[in-house]
Parts: structure tokens; C-alpha cells; sequence
């Protein structure tokens, strides 16, 4: 394979130091969860998501529905029902976990984080190791990758602070998938890097059951990498990851294309990129460096190197297509920037340097790097010190009332909140909802507006009931802001200022 580095073997005294440092690295990305559970009031009660709110409760519904037992996918953020679908089996994983080991959905999704997390910086390291020679390269490089941002901290808006999946750190702190998918991304460019057919194959399937979107960037880096550097071990292994994955991939189009339920969702699911000034950004010094160290790496001509340069430059290119989702085409592009960055640092600006400046320039680099991190754990650790956000808490009383619901009624119960009430039922309450998510409720706008018009205008009132096969009403500080509810609604449930009506 003319690339020496590829069964590059890690001592065991750097082994433990990189796992050790990489629990540190774990364990504050959750130092934010922490300090917002114990300073959160008596009466409100955190709902376990910090970054993303609204979908952080939409993998905790997911989640519940494992937990129930099912092991097929239906979305609960609507009242309308559609068949079954082999889709987000990760989440749904967790939740069947969470019943066989007991723990709640929120402690067991934040303990997927930390060993996601703490995995993808093993596995990163060993990435690594394949690209610098000696101990100290490589242990700068991990610190880099591990703990860095961009220069989203001078105050301008950037990727680094809002886009979660574009950063390393960021990702491990956002959610429980994210570090576990871009875990599996480096196992199969390793694999493929190596010749290992079934490793690439095994590591392609579980890359598009966590992350469906991926495993295009993960091919398309390596089609331009194999046109420009024919190997035929390689070849063949990328062929038998890529043959092993289309039926799923072709699956998750069909079902996605064909359901109307679930094209409404795709349709909605929108994420597109922000202006390339934003990336910029983002990357920061290490994004301006890795293009002088793009030229070094590829000239030096390992595997690994122009792997490296083929994931970040297709990326970068998917970043703009036409589609739908490109913005998540960043998850893992911080990668190959940290890495080629620190390529164009060490191996290009340090050499132009004399004296004490080349000594210092890469501590500078890093201390310019590191502030947009500190501000994210501690913008998210604020989160319980602001006026509670209704997408990160609920009332003690919402919460009883959620509990009651769970306990009493049919898990495919309607239940008609409020907007941000309806955030948190699926996952809390084990309902389905009218709206309750902007992507996953069908018609999510026009779902907003029936809603809101139900408690603002009574007149509208049994037509929506009649019409959307509503069980149960929920009636709490949230609705109390749109409307008063009817009179002769029977109660099923009260508990301080939230009260259940149940429909007749």
C-alpha cells in the first residue's frame, strides 16, 4: 500500500494518556447538563437537552417509543398516523436499553453521549497517528481536534457557535449521535485506507442507520481519493462498503419519497448552509493554515494525507449543493481542517519563523482557538441562571401531568397543548400531539395556526376535536397565555395550574 503509517502501532503509555484525556474532554462537555440540574428551581424541571432544544426532545420521543418496545419508527409529533418505518433504530435502540437497564431516557441518552464522545476521541487519535511522526505531533494535533474552535468569540456570527456538527467539541456537547457518527465515518476510511473489506462494509451500514446523510460525504471523499490515488486493496474495499450500503440507502429514499406522511417531514427538514464568510469563521486559524498544509500533504504523498485532503475539499463542495440538507454535510469536516491545519502550522509557518516566534506560534494558535469552546460551555451552563426557556424546562405541575398521562392512557393518544407543551409530550407523556416539532408535525405551520386558534377562538373548537381525533386537552401556563378552555370540558386530571380535559 506504500503507506507506512497504516498499522502504525500506539504505545501503551500513550494509549492511557489519550484515554484519560479524552475522559476530561467528555466529562466537561457535560459539566454544562451538570451545573443546569443542580441550579435548576425547585419548581421548574430541565427537560435534558441544552443545544438544539427542539430536537433534543424529538430523540427523547424517539427514544420513548423504543422504550415501549418497538423497534419501527412512527413520528408522534403528529396526530395523523402512517406505517411503520425501519428508520432512527439508533434512538430507538437507546430506549430499549433504557428499559433493560432501568435508567430514565435522559440519563441513559447522556451516558450514549459520554461514551460516543469518549470513543470518537480514541478513534481520532488513531487517525492521527497515521498522519504525524512523533508523540508530541501527534498529542498537539488530539488537543487541536479535541478542544478547539473558531473565531466565532470576537463576535461575529459563525459556524463554530451555532452549527454543532461542524465542530468536534461541539458535537460531543450537542448530542448522543453525532460523535458516535463520525466515529464510524474515520473506522471506514481507515478500513478502506487498510483494505479491510468487512470493517469498511460494517462500519458504511452502521454509519447510515445513525446518520443517513453521511455516508455520502463519507463516499464521495473517497471516489475523488481513489480516482487519484489507484490502489486496488483499497478499491475494492470501498466497492464492497459502498455495494454492502446502497439497499439501505435506496430504502431510506423510497420511504421517505413514497409515505406522504413522511415526505411532508423530509420536506420540511430543512437545513441550509450559511454564507462560506460563516465557515470562514469558524475554522479560523487553522482553516487558513490548512490550505498551505493541504500542499504540504498531498506532496508528501501518505494515504492518510490525501485522504484527508479529498474529505475536506468534497465537503466543502457538498456544503452548497442543491440539497436539502447541506449544512449537515459538515458533520466531521473540522477533522481533516484541524488536521491539515496543523500540517500547514508545524510544517510550513513554524519553519518561516525564527527565534522565540516560531517557539510560540503554535501556543498562540491555540489560545486563539480555544475561547469560542469556553464560551459554549459557558453560554450553556447560563442556561438556568436566564428566564426560563419554555424549549429547556416545564413546571413541576406540566411535568405531574406528563407523568399522569404516561400512567393512564394509551401511548397513541391525541393530546391538543400548546406549541411548546407539545415539544415535550411525546417524549414525557408518551402521546402524539397536533403540533409539536417544525419539522416532524405534518403541515407544521398550518398545524401551529389550528393550534393556536383552538385555544384563542372557541369557535373553532369542535370542529379541530371532531376532525383530528383529539383524546385528551391540556390546558397549563402555556395555554393559559392563548385562551381560556370551555367550561363543560370534563376533567380527567388537575394538579396546580395545569388541568387535563378529557374529551367525551
Amino acid at each position: 500500500m506504500n503507506n507506512p503509517h497504516s498499522a502504525f502501532h500506539i504505545p501503551k503509555s500513550e494509549g492511557r494518556w489519550v484515554a484519560l484525556a479524552a475522559l476530561v474532554v467528555v466529562l466537561l462537555s457535560s459539566l454544562p447538563y451538570g451545573v443546569v440540574a443542580l441550579t435548576t428551581p425547585a419548581e421548574l424541571r430541565f427537560g435534558g437537552a441544552l443545544v438544539n432544544p427542539i430536537d433534543g426532545q424529538s430523540y427523547l420521543a424517539k427514544m420513548r417509543q423504543g422504550y415501549d418496545g418497538f423497534w419501527l419508527f412512527r413520528l408522534p409529533f403528529t396526530a395523523q398516523d402512517e406505517p411503520d418505518a425501519f428508520l432512527f433504530t439508533y434512538h430507538l435502540a437507546l430506549g430499549h436499553l433504557a428499559r433493560l437497564t432501568g435508567l430514565s431516557l435522559t440519563a441513559l441518552y447522556h451516558a450514549a453521549r459520554i461514551l460516543g464522545g469518549w470513543g470518537l476521541l480514541l478513534i481520532s487519535y488513531r487517525v492521527i497517528a497515521r498522519v504525524f511522526d512523533t508523540r508530541a505531533e501527534r498529542r498537539r494535533a488530539w488537543l487541536f481536534v479535541a478542544a478547539t474552535s473558531g473565531l466565532g468569540w470576537i463576535g461575529v456570527t459563525s459556524t463554530d457557535l451555532n452549527i454543532p456538527e461542524s465542530n468536534t467539541f461541539f458535537s460531543i456537547l450537542a448530542n448522543a449521535h453525532f460523535a458516535v457518527a463520525l466515529a464510524l465515518m474515520l473506522i471506514v476510511f481507515m478500513a478502506v485506507l487498510d483494505g479491510s473489506r468487512l470493517a469498511a462494509a460494517l462500519a458504511s451500514i452502521g454509519l447510515a442507520i445513525i446518520q443517513p446523510f453521511a455516508p455520502i460525504a463519507v463516499f464521495a471523499a473517497l471516489g475523488v481519493y481513489l480516482l487519484l490515488v489507484a490502489r486496488r486493496r483499497q478499491l475494492i474495499a470501498a466497492l464492497v462498503a459502498g455495494l454492502s450500503l446502497t439497499p439501505l440507502m435506496l430504502y431510506f429514499y423510497l420511504i421517505t419519497q413514497r409515505d406522504p406522511i413522511l415526505q411532508s417531514w423530509s420536506a420540511q427538514n430543512l437545513t441550509p448552509s450559511p454564507s462560506p464568510l460563516e465557515y470562514v469563521i469558524g475554522y479560523g486559524l487553522l482553516g487558513l493554515l490548512a490550505i498551505p498544509g493541504a500542499r504540504t500533504a498531498w506532496r508528501r504523498g501518505r494515504d492518510s494525507d490525501r485522504l484527508l485532503v479529498a474529505w475536506a475539499v468534497t465537503s466543502a463542495f457538498l456544503l452548497y449543493l442543491p440539497f436539502p440538507l447541506q449544512r449537515r454535510f459538515s458533520l466531521g469536516l473540522h477533522i481533516p481542517i484541524v488536521l491539515l491545519g496543523v500540517t500547514g502550522l508545524m510544517q510550513n509557518l513554524v519553519p518561516a519563523l525564527r527565534g522565540r516566534l516560531a517557539r510560540w506560534i503554535p501556543r498562540l494558535v491555540f489560545a486563539l482557538a480555544l475561547p469560542s469552546t469556553l464560551m459554549l460551555l459557558l453560554a450553556t451552563s447560563g442556561a438556568a441562571l436566564r428566564p426560563p426557556d419554555p424549549r429547556l424546562f416545564v413546571s413541576a405541575d406540566e411535568a405531574a401531568a406528563f407523568d399522569w398521562l404516561r400512567a393512564n392512557v394509551p401511548h397513541d393518544s391525541v393530546v391538543l397543548a400548546a406549541p411548546a407543551t407539545g415539544l415535550f409530550l411525546p417524549a414525557w407523556a408518551d402521546t402524539r400531539v397536533l403540533y409539536g416539532h417544525p419539522f416532524e408535525t405534518v403541515e407544521a405551520e398550518r398545524m401551529r395556526r389550528v393550534v393556536e386558534d383552538f385555544f384563542e377562538e372557541s369557535s373553532t373548537r369542535p370542529a379541530v376535536i371532531s376532525d383530528y381525533g383529539v383524546d385528551y386537552i391540556f390546558f397549563g401556563p402555556q395555554e393559559r397565555r392563548l385562551g381560556a378552555p370551555e367550561s363543560d370540558w370534563p376533567v380527567a386530571f388537575s394538579v396546580g395550574d395545569v388541568t387535563l380535559y378529557r374529551v367525551p
